[in-house]
């Protein structure tokens, strides 16, 4: 609805007269009709997930609803492109959009901080100092501090950048306080910032902001530093009482410091304003901005050692742990050998969520890969690292000669997306197409002189020919189709991504459904699971809830049918391995092999698969006569997990032992259990007949 309105306003507003529409030469299509990469990226990521449905994939449901995001985001691509081609008023469209956005999370989140609007999960809380210095840390509306981090980053350098290219009496009345009204949201996003406590978000932003600098003319990078320095100032004079009290202030004192602080705020900028080149460079005795750049990175670390709150005493050792980082160093590894498996296509969507616990080196907890060039390597191989990288470079390198103050946003967020699991949020990818609009919306059209080896008698005779009538003809209208084609283009993928989006969310529905009146109604609850399970197949837990409700052999079903979609799912291998374990069949024994392989770090599914594999033995072994052969080789097998649960503890200890692994005694208690059942039957170990005896026991 927001970007109808928004073709709506552009289609009134670009209207002009005939007498301009005459005037324009009849290149102008020429320069309107430039390419649409931002388009063709999503759209080409989204045939790469679609054309892994066909390669067996290791998650099919995440496959389809990482192609269904980007159908999503080619048609959000093209309808921005559609309602961004009016110029300034595009330039002012897109500001306006982005500001909304990023306000209503740094707004949004402040809320939740103060009380004013509960939102589960905005704050992490955690015991654990080196993970969050006070106690807390802000994830916001996104859940994660690191991410959040990084789009506050982005969108605080977009105001610096702003305002630093404001002139003087935008902060006077003459200027109608337009720079205090640009500015308004700088603290508030210096502040969410600070909250965040992500190193990795600090350093993007700094290597972002000295990108800034440099881009940037000498009359504006004082500013530039100045503004930094004010804005990371009032967000430090905030953000230590609220990490003071565990971002849980007192509401109505913490909002009386909050207005004060944006009030002091906006008083300053018209100072640093008002006072002009001269007064600034004598305040800080350099023509340049290295000086205040210092000032700019310590005010908010001053304003935070001023306060010396208790709970900031693990601030230094927060800020300069390496555990975290030692950990994401052998995760990188381990995707690395994943990603060599499948170097040029990759595994289809989420794949590292579907099957880091099969190929983890330790037991580290971490279902993203913190990393989201390596996401997409393994989601898509080199062919699906290429297509963004086809889009993003040449854009970069646009906005690198145009001097677009938007580049530093930009290159925070990709840099922040080396070291975690940003690309894995729809929003970010959202925001970098809308920045990679605006810029080009702010790029200026300059023209320049062409030259040409023709004389210029020939090159009259050439544009009057008809020849060169015909091409720019030819031209006009397939400009004419291209701006039919691309809305409707654009609205043909969205219906698509929203019927695909609507079947997920009816069977979701409906799985809720059931599950709130299984307790009165079983047998419509089956059923409503039925047609969830119908809607969309490719969800794992839909056939763990139906095999629960359904007797030995429809479970049976339900459950291979579910390995058939998530082929690295330990859940439904351990649930298969039960069922038949608990109708006596040996199978379970690789099932329940085929579980602990797929998650081995895990000390709840060693006890179930050994626990399985134990009464498995105990069912064989009641009738010694007939199952002597049977119980041999589920005690061996039993023997064997076993064997392979020591493998594992014996790599230990781990720099991160995140799972508690190694120190389960039901282990060893059911291991030290085979051995012993296995040492009742001595006549089949001793039978010269058989197939068993030659297998080695464990030692």
């Amino acid at each position: 609805m927001t970007i109808i309105i928004a073709l709506r306003w552009i289609q009134k507003s670009s209207r002009v007269s005939p007498k301009v529409r005459q005037s324009e030469p009849m290149t102008a299509p020429l320069r309107q009709a430039a390419p649409v990469p931002a388009v063709l990226a999503p759209t080409a990521l989204a045939v790469l997930y679609i054309l892994h449905l066909g390669l067996e994939p290791a998650s099919v449901q995440a496959t389809i609803l990482s192609a269904v995001f980007w159908l999503f985001a080619s048609g959000y691509a093209a309808a921005l492109q559609a309602a961004s081609s009016g110029g300034r008023r595009a330039a002012r469209f897109l500001e306006s959009g982005w500001l909304l956005a990023t306000g209503l999370l740094a707004l949004a989140s402040l809320a939740v901080v103060y009380g004013c609007l509960p939102w589960p999960g905005a704050i992490l809380r955690t015991a654990d100092r080196e993970v969050a210095a006070a106690g807390a840390r802000l994830g916001g509306l996104l859940q994660y501090p690191n991410t959040f981090g990084a789009v506050m980053g982005a969108a605080l350098l977009e105001r610096l950048t702003a305002l630093a290219a404001l002139p003087r009496q935008a902060f006077s009345r003459a200027g109608r306080w337009q720079g205090q009204r640009a500015g308004a949201l700088a603290p508030a996003f210096a502040l969410c910032l600070l909250l965040t406590e992500s190193r990795g978000a600090f350093a993007a932003l700094a290597a972002a902001w000295a990108v800034a600098a440099l881009l940037l003319r000498r009359g504006e990078r004082l500013r530039f530093a100045l503004h930094s320095a004010a804005a990371l100032g009032a967000g430090a004079l905030l953000a230590a009482p609220l990490m003071r009290a565990g971002l849980a202030p007192p509401a109505l004192q913490g909002l009386a410091a909050l207005a004060a602080v944006l009030g002091g705020w906006a008083a300053v900028s018209a100072a640093l304003a008002a006072a002009g080149p001269r007064a600034l460079r004598c305040i800080t005795g350099k023509r340049c901005a290295a000086g205040v750049a210092a000032l700019a990175a310590a005010a908010g670390l001053l304003a935070l050692a001023a306060a010396r709150p208790a709970a900031l005493q693990a601030l230094p050792q927060r800020l300069t742990g390496a555990a975290t980082l030692l950990a994401r160093g052998d995760m990188y590894a381990d995707a690395l050998r994943l990603i060599g498996g499948a170097p040029w296509l990759g595994q289809g969507g989420d794949t590292w969520r579907s099957v880091y616990r099969s190929v983890q080196s330790s037991p580290y907890t971490g279902s993203e890969v913190h990393s989201g060039y390596l996401d997409l390597l393994l989601d898509l191989g080199l062919a699906g690292l290429l297509v963004p990288l086809a889009w993003i470079i040449p854009a970069l390198r646009s906005a690198f000669q145009s001097r677009c103050r938007l580049l530093p946003s930009v290159l925070l967020l990709l840099l922040h997306s080396l070291i975690d699991f940003d690309l894995s949020y729809g929003l970010i990818w959202l925001l970098l197409i809308w920045l990679f609009r605006w810029a080009k919306a702010e790029a200026p059209i300059t023209s320049s002189k062409e030259t040409s080896l023709l004389p210029q008698r020939w090159r009259r005779l050439l544009t009057h020919s008809l020849m060169y009538r015909l091409v720019l003809l030819a031209h006009s209208r397939s400009i004419r189709f291209f701006r039919i084609l691309l809305p409707g283009a654009a609205v043909l993928v969205l219906l698509c991504a929203a019927v695909l989006c609507f079947g997920q969310a009816v069977s979701l529905r409906r799985e809720q459904l059931a599950l709130a009146i299984e307790a009165q109604h079983p047998r419509e609850a089956e059923k409503l699971l039925r047609q969830a399970s119908a809607l969309a197949p490719a969800r794992p837990g839909l056939y763990l809830a139906l095999a629960a409700r359904s007797d030995a052999e429809g479970a049976a079903v339900w459950l291979q049918r579910g390995l058939s979609y998530e082929r690295g799912q330990p859940e439904l291998e351990l649930a298969l391995g039960k069922l038949l374990a608990g109708s006596g069949d040996l199978a379970a024994l690789e099932h329940l092999r085929r579980a602990t392989e797929l998650n081995r770090y895990s000390n709840k599914t060693w006890v179930a698969a050994l626990s399985e594999a134990s009464r498995l033995a105990e069912m064989t072994m009641a009738d010694r006569e007939s199952q002597q052969q049977a119980a041999w080789q589920a005690l061996t097998a039993g023997a064997e997990l076993y064997d392979r649960y020591l493998e594992f503890t014996a790599g230990g200890p781990w720099r991160r032992n995140d799972l508690d692994f190694g120190r389960e005694e039901t282990v060893a208690r059911l291991g030290e259990q085979f051995r012993r059942m296995r040492e009742s039957l001595p006549a089949l170990r001793m039978s010269p007949g058989s197939d068993s005896a030659s297998q080695p026991g464990p030692h």
